[in-house]
């Protein structure tokens, strides 16, 4: 079975020049109705507290009504795969002033799960930017008696029916690393969904379920605690925080390498000078050095890339994940 390959973080994480300049301060610049932002704006999400979505949202809204000298409100509307955020987001006025934490679950998998969404993941909202690309971590319950990834996948073997994984939700990317994972090693794993990181977490760290993975915001204080054992990193290179824990091909499995990503969007319909002055905020704000440094806490990078090449993002994530959806047959809530 051949994949759609994984953008890698060194091909997807440039500045594109084209798309922004950075002469203007972001509070200095003018919309066609004046200065912009004009009041506080709102970032919604489409997770509860706790997990991976939650922490970017925090750090980069923080960091961003900052530098706009407005308050950027984060608000959270958990549920349907992120479908009850995306379609509150689509609705909105399109001034600007209202924002999406838009990622891999959101616009990279449901656009691929479910047959019939009620907006186009690309026609219905104005993306703005991308936010940050986080590989994912490979965890497990600290009781499994397993210490490689091989060991694992031979564990699941042996007891057919036995281990379980946990995500974030039916056709979240923590569901479509696991399938892949499946797919590609035999590993004899069952799926369990969850209405987000944060409970998963906390079942596979009681040894309810026994393996996930997930950006590693989700899941370092669980490690950091004993209680989970990190595997392997789904990334080119070792996580700084975690050294010792080996990459996915240095664990024996070369093209597992994937990750949660995130972008800004808004609804479809914000004026281009608008767009422009997002897309410099959104650069300003996820390439300062202290932004920088809470990303590289968890493993993060900037995604730094402008509106069109986001939208390139999306549809190349689309593609490769809707093979994994069609060859493991996963379903949608």
């Amino acid at each position: 079975m051949k994949l759609v390959p994984l953008m890698r973080p060194a091909l997807v994480a440039v500045a594109v020049a084209a798309a922004f300049t950075t002469a203007v301060p972001v509070a200095q610049a003018q919309s066609p109705s004046g200065a912009f932002p004009q009041r506080p704006m709102r970032l919604i999400l489409s997770v509860p507290p706790g997990g991976a979505a939650d922490f970017t949202g925090r750090v980069v809204a923080a960091k961003m009504g900052e530098l706009a000298g407005q308050t950027v409100v984060v608000e959270s509307r958990p549920g349907a795969g992120g479908i009850v955020a995306s379609e509150f987001v689509t609705k909105a006025t399109p001034d600007g002033h209202t924002l999406m934490l838009s990622s891999s679950t959101t616009h990279g998998a449901a656009p691929v799960l479910y047959r019939k969404l009620p907006y186009d993941a690309i026609r219905s909202f104005t993306h703005i930017s991308g936010v940050s690309l986080l590989p994912a971590m490979m965890a497990i319950n600290a009781d499994v008696p397993a210490k490689t990834v091989k060991e694992f996948v031979a564990v699941t073997r042996a007891s057919p029916g036995k281990y379980m994984f946990s995500s974030s939700g039916n056709g979240s990317a923590p569901q479509l690393f696991g399938e892949n994972f499946k797919i590609r090693t035999g590993a004899d794993l069952t799926h369990v969904p969850y209405k987000g990181s944060g409970p998963a977490v906390v079942d596979l760290a009681g040894g309810q379920v026994h393996m996930m993975m997930d950006g590693l915001p989700s899941l370092i204080n669980q490690i950091k605690s004993g209680r989970l054992r990190a595997l392997a990193a789904l990334a080119d290179k070792r996580f700084s925080v975690f050294p010792d824990v080996p990459t996915i091909a240095e664990a024996g499995f070369p093209g597992l390498e994937d990750g949660v990503w995130y972008g800004m969007s808004a609804p479809a319909g914000v004026p281009a000078p608008i767009v422009d002055i997002l897309a410099k905020l959104t650069l300003r704000t996820i390439t300062s050095p202290d932004v920088v440094e809470r990303f590289q806490t968890v493993g993060g990078i900037p995604l730094t890339i402008g509106p069109k090449e986001y939208v390139a993002f999306i549809q190349n994530y689309n593609k490769r994940w809707g093979e994994i959806v069609r060859v493991a047959k996963v379903v949608a809530d």
